[in-house]
């Protein structure tokens, strides 16, 4: 009898740059191609360090998906182009999905929760795909110490 379980892919580092990342600003990641590993969802997690300075309440970091179902000829939403890079995004009309929000209470660094990356495309992760972060938190973040990772997801028999 066959036994179906959970495999993860090696710890790999998104292609963005959230160092300075001002407040209400936006940036997107590098694309991530999936057409080979063909992971049916990815598991990111985000270490954020906000600027020294005065936090207001009730203020985040947001994170989003995008995607692209076409590989080889890839169409991106918001504004995207499958590049890091700053991306002009009104919070409120985003057209893509949220995969979720690290709250920031307080300056020092801040680890968020994994978010499933594949719930933002109906559970199956693209072939082409990446992250974006909206800077809320009331200050830039710090220069230094802010990273984004992820870690793709597969199933095997044994």
């Amino acid at each position: 009898m066959s036994t179906i379980r959970t495999n993860f892919g090696p710890v790999t580092n998104f292609t963005i740059t959230l160092n300075g990342l001002a407040q209400v600003s936006a940036r997107s990641s590098a694309k991530v191609e999936n057409q080979n590993t063909r992971y049916v969802d990815a598991i990111c997690q985000f270490k954020i360090k906000p600027a020294s300075g005065s936090l207001g309440d009730r203020y985040a970091v947001y994170f989003f998906a995008w995607g692209a179902a076409d590989d080889a000829s890839p169409v991106y939403p918001a504004g995207v182009t499958g590049v890091d890079e700053a991306v002009s995004v009104t919070l409120e009309t985003l057209p893509i999905r949220e995969i979720g929000s690290l709250y920031v209470p307080a300056a020092g660094i801040i680890i968020s929760p994994p978010f499933s990356v594949a719930q933002a495309f109906g559970n199956v992760l693209p072939p082409v795909w990446g992250v974006m972060a909206v800077n809320r938190c009331g200050l830039a973040l710090d220069v230094t110490d802010n990273l984004a990772f992820w870690r793709g997801v597969q199933f095997e028999v044994l």
